[in-house]
């Protein structure tokens, strides 16, 4: 789902999150082709060339800026919901986003990622107006798994070797989620 350029960019106390543009795709590759990189993200390119093919078609990658320097990128993406078949398709339409993130390993530990997934938690359910938020890690991810613990979602599933990894064989997978009614009652409590 494409979305109005009123939404972006996003500021936080530290970071702005901007669309990613072809311009971001030679500093994304820096640290995209890095070993502590590619071992947790889903796709395993082999060149910059790869990259800017994945990359430069898609509207849902932005980029995490830190005083103007580029430190990660978030996937943000707003989908469909499952409806049964013959329930009003209205009803399923843009209801759930789904949040990921890869920082640069020399920008890694200052809380970035949690601050920028946290934004776009309250972009999703306060200005998209989802009433779903999912992130999906491999199981071992233990940083990732970290920021979605830290952003209160819930674990709802693990896998047993659902994943082919590049390195690893067969490994595990863990999906979070949290509602709109859960991230209001999270932004009560303060």
């Amino acid at each position: 789902m494409t979305f109005k350029h009123a939404i972006w960019p996003v500021h936080t106390e530290r970071l702005c999150l901007r669309p990613f543009t072809p311009a971001d795709i030679e500093h994304a590759w820096s640290y995209r082709q890095l070993v502590e990189v590619t071992t947790w993200t889903g796709s395993w390119l082999a060149s910059v060339d790869e990259w800017r093919e994945f990359a430069s078609p898609r509207s849902d990658i932005l980029a995490i800026e830190h005083e103007g320097e580029l430190v990660g990128d978030m996937k943000f993406s707003v989908r469909d919901g499952w409806g049964q078949r013959g329930t009003d398709p209205a009803a399923v339409r843009g209801v759930e986003a789904e949040l990921g993130w890869t920082i640069d390993p020399a920008h890694a530990g200052q809380g970035y990622a949690t601050e920028a997934a946290r934004a776009l938690m309250h972009v999703a359910f306060d200005t998209v107006q989802v009433r779903r938020v999912v992130a999906y890690a491999f199981a071992d991810n233990a940083p990732s798994v970290r920021i979605m613990e830290k952003l209160g979602m819930r674990r709802e599933f693990m896998t047993k070797e659902d994943s082919f990894h590049m390195t690893r064989g067969w490994i595990d997978g863990v999906g979070y989620a949290m509602l709109g009614r859960e991230w209001r009652d999270l932004q009560k409590q303060g």
